[in-house]
């Protein structure tokens, strides 16, 4: 089977895909995946071929990135002249299904947090439908859209309305909302993650127990948010390792000894080590945190993070603190009510073992090669 990937140049949308690609590519089907260049390593690392982004320059803006990235995804993938018998792209971007049809080829969707329907749409906040708006300004205009051949284009209707007979979920069932309005083409499946190979060391020999790890994710940073963090946990009884993203920590003045702060950690790594866990709530963050059993401390932002973080405390794997404005008295409280509490931990225990015997990598793949041989 020789399968054509494509997807956008974002770490929450690339990294939850590269299960499936490595496991294709073990069962000796040739796997072709379109990015941007900054992707390679860990696309190359599965066994599949990469291609990048044709005229995408590597020193873009982040603007830039976002309003080129998905002409530069279709252009490339249209270029390609290979035949190929499925493509498989990752619902933000929604062109991949139209690619598929042009190429006269079936294709699979995969989510990188809870799937969409008419019915999770009705209940979604107005900040997330507001989100949706916003990506369309920035990344998909009406220019673009007509472009690229389409006669209009939007995500909510690019997610809705056009609906692959196969779509793969990397949600926790329990996390997916309306999950009764999914049918048969929808599986879910978290895979177990695995990391990659990082120059950044830490000394957690070093670090005395227990070990408290914060992170807003690859997209937000604020400079008030990690000198309120260092403010309220420095020099306290927990050993705090600090994902400060795009801030330098050298900016952040004087940092006490039990703060360890870094602009890029390995996060699966630390998951290893930590006791707690204060997150965005983006979905890859929530699942590699089960999957290290680690207790979370919600505090969400936009789109699917709100609905993610009430989840998290409907299932009784962590508690819920205020979004900005915070304030570190009550980020040091809620990590307090998480550590050591018996009942959060085994509530994620028992997550994570229902995670791991959802994993059906047959079943999935005997689909995949079922819907190849239609076309």
């Amino acid at each position: 089977m020789n399968v054509l990937m494509i997807n956008l140049p974002f770490s929450g949308h690339t990294n939850p895909t590269l299960p499936l690609t490595r496991e294709l590519v073990s069962r000796g089907h040739r796997v072709t995946y379109v990015n941007a260049e900054p992707f390679r390593a860990s696309i190359e690392a599965t066994g599949a071929a990469f291609v990048p982004y044709r005229d995408f320059p590597p020193d873009l803006s982040e603007e830039a990135r976002k309003r080129c990235c998905f002409r530069a995804a279709f252009d490339t993938a249209m270029a390609l002249s290979d035949a190929y018998d499925v493509l498989i792209y990752e619902m933000f971007f929604y062109p991949g299904i139209e690619v598929a049809n042009r190429k006269h080829i079936p294709c699979v969707r995969q989510f990188s947090q809870p799937a969409w329907s008419f019915e999770t749409w009705a209940r979604t906040p107005p900040l997330f439908r507001l989100s949706a708006k916003l990506i369309d300004l920035q990344m998909m205009t009406r220019q673009e859209a007509r472009r690229m051949g389409f006669a209009r284009s939007c995500l909510r209707d690019g997610i809705l309305s056009r609906e692959p007979d196969l779509n793969i979920v990397y949600v926790p069932e329990a996390f997916q909302d309306c999950r009764s309005s999914f049918d048969e083409r929808y599986l879910f499946m978290v895979p177990q993650p695995s990391g990659t190979a990082s120059r950044q060391r830490i000394p957690y020999d070093e670090m005395r127990a227990p070990i408290v790890y914060i992170s807003l994710g690859s997209i937000i940073s604020n400079r008030g948010f990690c000198r309120e963090c260092i403010r309220a946990f420095g020099n306290r009884e927990y050993s705090v390792i600090l994902n400060t993203g795009k801030v330098r920590p050298e900016t952040l003045g004087r940092i006490p000894d039990n703060i360890y702060a870094y602009s890029f950690v390995p996060q699966i790594e630390v998951l290893s080590h930590a006791d707690a866990f204060l997150t965005h709530c983006g979905m890859n963050s929530i699942n590699e945190a089960i999957y290290a059993a680690v207790p979370l401390v919600a505090m969400p932002f936009l789109n699917d993070q709100i609905t993610n973080a009430a989840r998290i405390v409907d299932l009784g794997l962590g508690v819920r603190v205020r979004s900005f404005p915070s304030r570190g008295k009550s980020l040091y409280e809620a990590v307090g009510r998480v550590i050591g509490n018996a009942g959060i931990r085994e509530n994620v225990e028992k997550m994570r073992g229902t995670l791991m015997h959802q994993i059906n990598w047959d079943m999935v793949i005997e689909r995949i090669e079922n819907l190849a041989k239609t076309q």
